[in-house]
Order: structure tokens, then sequence, then C-alpha cells
């Protein structure tokens, strides 16, 4: 018995993105205060959604053969803040 591929209906991406670090949750002497690098992640999911200000990729979909397609997980990632995406 062979089974099919399910085709989703948006495109599946890898997207390599800046992030802020870690607040610093106690007070500190501003002197003392280093300025943190920032975050490097990688985010896949499927692209959902994209403007000019940010995309939003979703891992998770459901109901994919139904005329409105379900999501989970959901995250909106700024323009600004991407360095790199790759379709998969």
């Amino acid at each position: 018995m062979k089974r099919r591929k399910p085709q989703a209906p948006y495109p599946l991406m890898i997207v390599e993105w800046e992030d802020s670090a870690r607040p610093i949750p106690a007070w500190q002497w501003i002197e003392d205060y280093e300025l943190p690098k920032t975050i490097r992640c990688l985010s896949v999911g499927y692209l959902i959604a994209e403007t000019d200000e940010a995309i939003a990729l979703a891992p998770n979909l459901g109901d994919i053969e139904q005329p409105k397609a379900q999501a989970c997980g959901i995250i909106r990632i700024p323009q600004r803040a991407i360095i790199k995406t790759k379709r998969l």
C-alpha cells in the first residue's frame, strides 16, 4: 500500500533571524553594564502570511484539505530581523 505525500497549501521555509538578548532581571550599576550580543535564531514553518513589515510561520497545519486550513504555534518575525530565508 503506497501512501501519498500530503500537499501543503503553503511553502515550507527555514528562516535565520536575529533577536534581542534576554533581559537582565536585577538592578545593576550602569557603569558595570555590558551590552549583550544579539541572538541568532532558526525557525522552520509554513509561510502563511507576509507583509513589508513581517512574516508569519506556522509549524503546524490542520484541515489542509478543507477550504479553510487551521494553524497552531504561529510566530511573527519582523522583516528587519531576517538574515536569510530558504524554501525547503
